[in-house]
């Protein structure tokens, strides 16, 4: 049987090196593996950032909204504090709303 390696020094040096390779080649696929998953959380986080800067904004529109003179009669009426009767009036003394 023939050797492989003539010397020891030559046969560690290849394990070694072939040790390294190895070392380097999961490296490589835990580095992927990791970034395919902070990929897929950027992209959920992306989305929960869109959606909540959507439900800001509804929320300042119903804000917005709850700050006129129309809501402000809707709530009086439906909680008794005013008649149909009286809006009716204030919408014809006050048509364009400057009461």
């Amino acid at each position: 049987m023939t050797k492989l390696f003539y010397k020891k020094s030559t046969a560690i040096a290849f394990i070694a090196a072939i040790l390294v390779l190895i070392l380097l080649v999961l490296i490589l696929l835990v580095t992927l593996m990791q970034m395919t998953s902070l990929n897929q959380r950027a992209e959920q986080l992306a989305e929960l950032i869109a959606d909540a800067k959507k439900q800001g904004e509804i929320t300042q529109e119903l804000a917005d909204y709850l700050k006129t003179d129309d809501y402000v009669r809707k709530w009086a009426v439906e909680n008794g504090r005013i008649q149909q009767d009286d809006v009716t009036w204030l919408e014809q003394n006050f048509p364009n709303g400057s009461n």
